[in-house]
């Protein structure tokens, strides 16, 4: 295949924490004049003891810097972090309104059991200053919104999710320039697993109103659907465009994937599909370069259409963990030869590498022609894996976001940052 071309990328800023468990507060900013919470990624780095905590770290200082009478919304499938719950018992005791959606396997687990009981009674504590605020547990084996089609079968329905709303926060408990409608889209869980053994990334959309209230929107049918079960639905085709940025959320009866995948099929006029891009965009002969991160893949359409689109001349790049639940159906398919030599499959699991790690991301990566439009870069994310009952099953968001230059001298710093993720899980899988 082609090679792609090697672009220096700029890695986007993080939050880094010092140790591997507590993390440490932002530095003051005196005089503070520019907002610290902006838009970008930030991934942790599992095998690198500094690195970990990247997002955990992130996170906690929006937390922090929430302000007095402000909302942080969350919903979480597993929640263990104790320091978070201390964090989110400090806000709720200082006026903010803290509101938490959490999946019963939370709940369930021998960490999260307890950091659930902490954080129900941190936010039950009842002051002259202390927010509206409330912790809520979808019921056993189910998500609070999207109904299990198939209730008996072997897999449970989940809320999924991994999401982080404020309504205004300084980014730090020092620092003094607010922001407002601030969306954290992650595919971390709080977990040690996530943090020491796992790749996650978490994207950060800062001052995006309408993304906001499209993603508290749905946070509101969440909960209300955990008070009463009549509320669930089997199909929510609500998606909330907001700019360069764009969510769904699930369940859905059609593949929201699928449909992506088919407008990269969209041919630029005059042009073969997957080919036509400019200098400096795809590979080096300007074919679309598609690369997922994906924790596992069981959709049999969605493995079709990524090999149908390497044999059009795509160059289609995949690390994952883990592909089908039974068979080898999904690996057959993302194995077989393409006119353009095949799919590139890197497995980045810590079950089958003794004291390696996994991904545990859920993105895809566009670069190159989209909706008949060559030289696009766009970013897919979120908690949405690739499987059956991530689409029709699962409480799940998938978040876009278009970072295509308007101008040749334009940056695509959220894209490059994911792009050089890639790259680094990319090199660890193949170690």
């Amino acid at each position: 295949m082609t090679k792609i071309n090697m672009v220096t990328i700029a890695t986007a800023a993080a939050l880094t924490l010092v140790g591997a468990s507590v993390p440490v507060s932002a530095a003051a900013v005196p005089g503070q004049t520019a907002a610290l919470v902006t838009t970008g990624a930030i991934f942790n780095d599992p095998t690198d003891p500094a690195g970990q905590n990247a997002i955990l770290g992130h996170i906690s200082h929006l937390i922090d810097g929430a302000v007095t009478g402000s909302d942080i919304k969350i919903s979480s499938y597993v929640f263990e972090s104790d320091w978070l719950v201390g964090r989110l018992n400090a806000a709720h005791l200082r006026g903010v309104n803290v509101q938490v959606v959490l999946d019963s396997e939370s709940v369930a687990r021998q960490a999260g059991g307890p950091a659930y009981a902490a954080l129900r009674d941190g936010l039950a504590r009842k002051t002259a200053s202390s927010g509206n605020s409330w912790v809520r547990v979808c019921a056993e084996g189910q998500a609070c919104l999207a109904k299990d089609p198939n209730p008996h079968d072997s897999f449970p329905s989940v809320n999924h999710n991994k999401f982080y709303l404020f309504s205004r926060t300084t980014g730090s408990a020092t620092a003094t320039v607010p922001v407002d409608d601030v969306v954290v889209q992650t595919s971390a869980n709080q977990t040690v697993w996530d943090r020491e053994k796992a790749w996650n990334d978490a994207l950060t959309v800062a001052g995006n109103k309408a993304l906001y209230d499209g993603y508290a929107a749905y946070f509101t049918r969440q909960a209300a659907a955990q008070a009463d079960p009549a509320l669930q639905v089997s199909d929510l085709p609500n998606d909330t465009q907001a700019g360069p940025a764009k969510a769904y959320f699930f369940p859905r009866s059609t593949d929201v994937v699928l449909n992506i995948l088919n407008t990269v099929d969209n041919p630029v006029p005059g042009q073969l599909a997957c080919h036509g891009n400019s200098a400096g965009y795809g590979t080096a002969d300007g074919r679309t370069v598609i690369r997922v991160a994906m924790h596992q893949i069981t959709r049999l359409e969605v493995a079709k259409k990524l090999w149908e689109l390497d044999d059009a001349g795509c160059y289609v790049d995949i690390v994952y963990r883990n592909l089908d639940n039974t068979g080898t159906q999904i690996v057959d398919q993302l194995a077989k030869p393409t006119r353009y030599g095949g799919i590139g499959l890197h497995r980045l699991n810590d079950d089958t590498t003794a004291g390696g790690t996994s991904t545990h991301s859920k993105y895809l990566l566009i670069e190159g022609t989209y909706k008949g439009l060559p030289d696009q870069k766009i970013v897919f994310t979120g908690s949405h894996p690739y499987t059956v009952s991530g689409l029709t099953s699962n409480d799940e968001a998938l978040l876009k976001y278009d970072d295509t230059p308007r101008t040749p001298d334009t940056p695509s710093p959220v894209y490059d940052a994911y792009r050089e993720n890639f790259r680094t899980q990319r090199t660890h899988a193949d170690q």
